[in-house]
């Protein structure tokens, strides 16, 4: 089967890593090693500490450690690092997220002319199904454009010529490694942006959405559901970083869904007051900062209709979700793994922030919620009030 551009045939213009033998052999064998480190090891340093640790520091402090208490956390991570099961599973975890890297960029020596050729094809088109919007002269947040995160070579906004798409290629290549080696399932033909949708039609049978929004949309991949799942709907979608935005385009062009996609940050929409039904956002919380969450959740509000809801998917991270051992696993992220603000997220009251905007309480949420294929995740959003008046700020 050839797609509709004469000569080239449709494998060639898919936007997946196309992997060889010896790639396939690689990724297998990595996955096999994160698995072992993050549910063997981990769960070793878990038990132990629930076994030997716990009860001792327990003794230490003079009262049972509470996993919500944040001097109990140190305390535990204190201990906790001393260990040699810890030391071990540290400089593991640092070694995998490495070799991860260098296995995508090896099937990138290969690919990524391809890839750059298909998404080159996909621009040139006259009749494209949706669109790309970029800003080269926006102002990129340092979060974002000054880090590696999740240690990925050059970040999430390198590119070396105007139509770069090598940090969407490696982005996508090293998530889709990541989510196995943490022993996430993939269902196929399934994206987070089915599972938003299947909560929305339980809980909001009457809803349906015609302008639909995703923030930190990434390299898209959850993004053409929207518009495949909600055909009538217009569905748009931003980020920061270029390169990801690219190869986004791409892939919902190969998927055949029309997606807008538009550089822009978060927190400075430049969409209009009250003109979106849906609002949503895959693990964009955890990427941001201690004043950009808040600011992207209010943005999130302002340009939702009366009526409308923004549902956020994150990484379950929160205290008394997760035992303090967990925590201490968790806090590594932010030394040595690219995630400055993985333990900020953790401690962020969403519930809080959408009460300071004035969202009546009982039409906010913020709980954890079990994917089909096991995964779970913090969710958080709200139902805009039909009768909604922004509050007005108290004087100083």
């Amino acid at each position: 089967m050839l797609d509709t551009v004469a000569g080239r045939g449709a494998n060639d213009l898919d936007m997946n890593l196309h992997m060889n033998q010896d790639d396939t052999a690689r990724q297998h064998f990595l996955i096999a090693l994160k698995k072992r480190v993050n549910l063997n090891m981990g769960g070793q340093i878990r038990s132990s500490f629930e076994t030997d640790i716990r009860p001792e520091l327990a003794k230490e402090a003079g009262h049972p450690l509470n996993d919500f208490d944040k001097d109990d956390r140190k305390m535990a991570k204190a201990a906790i690092e001393r260990t040699h099961k810890y030391k071990a599973w540290a400089a593991m975890t640092y070694i995998s997220q490495g070799m991860m890297w260098e296995i995508v960029d090896g099937v990138l020596d290969h690919d990524l002319d391809r890839l750059q050729t298909a998404f080159n094809e996909y621009k040139s088109r006259p009749t494209k199904l949706g669109s790309l919007t970029l800003k080269p002269d926006l102002k990129l947040p340092r979060n974002i454009s000054e880090t590696e995160i999740h240690r990925q070579p050059g970040g999430f906004c390198f590119e070396t010529h105007a139509d770069d798409i090598t940090a969407g290629a490696r982005y996508n290549g090293g998530g889709l490694m990541y989510s196995a080696g943490r022993g996430r399932k993939a269902v196929a033909g399934k994206s987070g942006g089915d599972f938003v949708l299947s909560i929305l039609r339980e809980r909001y049978p009457d809803f349906k959405p015609t302008r639909i929004l995703e923030l930190g949309c990434g390299t898209g991949r959850n993004t053409p559901s929207y518009k495949q799942l909600c055909p009538d709907a217009e569905v748009y979608a931003i980020d920061i970083a270029p390169g990801l935005l690219r190869f986004a385009h791409a892939y919902a062009e190969h998927e055949g869904q029309a997606v807008h996609f538009a550089q822009m940050d978060a927190c400075e929409l430049d969409f209009a007051d009250e003109s979106f039904d849906l609002v949503v956002s895959h693990i964009l919380g955890h990427e941001t900062t201690t004043r950009g969450l808040p600011k992207w959740i209010n943005e999130a509000l302002r340009v939702l209709k009366p009526g409308g809801i923004a549902f956020h998917v994150d990484v379950p991270t929160q205290p008394g979700y997760l035992k303090l051992a967990d925590q201490v696993l968790n806090d590594w992220q932010v030394r040595y793994n690219g995630e400055p603000f993985w333990m900020g997220w953790a401690d962020a009251n969403v519930k809080q922030i959408m009460h300071d905007a004035g969202v009546p309480d009982d039409m906010m949420f913020a709980e954890h919620m079990r994917r089909d294929e096991g995964g779970v995740w913090y969710c958080h959003g709200l139902r805009k009030p039909k009768n909604w008046a922004k509050p007005q700020k108290k004087a100083a």
